[in-house]
């Protein structure tokens, strides 16, 4: 029984992740990341704060600031904020 739950909770942890902002292409936890910079964390701390590696938060920057023209986390912060993307 608790494999299925995990089955399940892994099922959607990914189908989430596939979802996005269909504006500007941002995925949820994409979008998830994007708040936490907003608030000012650092990579580390964004990754203990959604149980991801330190890797996957770099990615998950990379591909925010690609998807919003930014050329620095500062820029993307920034403009996802005047987009109305995070508070």
């Amino acid at each position: 029984m608790t494999t299925a739950i995990a089955t399940t909770d892994s099922t959607k942890r990914a189908a989430d992740q596939l979802a996005v902002n269909p504006q500007f292409g941002v995925s949820i936890r994409e979008m998830d990341v994007l708040q936490l910079m907003a608030d000012g964390l650092a990579d580390k701390e964004i990754a203990v704060a959604l149980d991801i590696s330190k890797f996957t938060v770099n990615k998950h920057v990379g591909s925010i600031m690609r998807k919003l023209n930014a050329a620095s986390r500062t820029e993307a912060a920034v403009r996802a904020f005047r987009m109305g993307l995070v508070s």
